[in-house]
């Protein structure tokens, strides 16, 4: 597979799982990580579906992808729609876990101070505009997780969560954010 047949598959690409999986795994196999997170902007014209399918790429062949976390770092900064966003929130949510969990990990080496600060706004910008539960759920994780370092973060992010918890929104968002706002009490 080439860059072009990866953006040609990317155009076509629906929400189905195995075809995200079959794309992610091609563009760790035949080496095209930069070419899909290039994809991944905005301006590409298939953003959504590069995401889905850095999603997969992350989740099935992980350490492939430490050498582009800069790289992934710097989409957070941009205006991906919410179904791309969902894709790397979720990415997010799983690196700051092992960043900031007491083992000893790769992640604490790669993930720098600039990545993390990416993901910051990428995740509070996605947690205050968008009304997708999924996404909202994935941000707060990632934000509780962050805000173990950057100390402003716990009180900008409980009244946003205690707001949204008085909105119209799925009883698994609720529950995510009763959670968190728990930990961030206990803190």
């Amino acid at each position: 597979m080439t860059a072009a047949d990866l953006k040609q598959n990317l155009k076509k690409l629906k929400a189905y799982k195995a075809e995200r999986v079959r794309l992610g795994t091609a563009a760790v196999e035949f080496n095209l990580l930069p070419e899909l997170i290039e994809l991944c902007r905005p301006e590409s014209g298939v953003s959504h579906q590069a995401c889905w399918s850095l999603e997969q790429s992350f989740l099935i062949h992980e350490y492939a992808c430490y050498p582009f976390l800069k790289e992934i770092g710097e989409l957070y900064e941009l205006e991906i729609n919410s179904s791309g966003m969902r894709a790397l929130c979720k990415i997010s949510g799983i690196l700051t876990k092992q960043f900031y969990s007491k083992k000893d990990n790769k992640v604490k080496k790669l993930l720098l101070k600039p990545i993390r600060e990416s993901m910051v706004e990428g995740c509070f910008q996605e947690l205050i505009t968008t009304d997708k539960t999924a996404n909202m759920a994935y941000s707060v994780y990632s934000l509780f997780e962050l805000g173990k370092e950057f100390e402003w973060i716990y009180p900008e992010l409980a009244p946003v969560l205690q707001q949204k918890l008085q909105e119209d929104y799925g009883n698994g968002f609720k529950s995510s954010a009763r959670i968190i706002l728990a930990k961030i009490d206990s803190q």
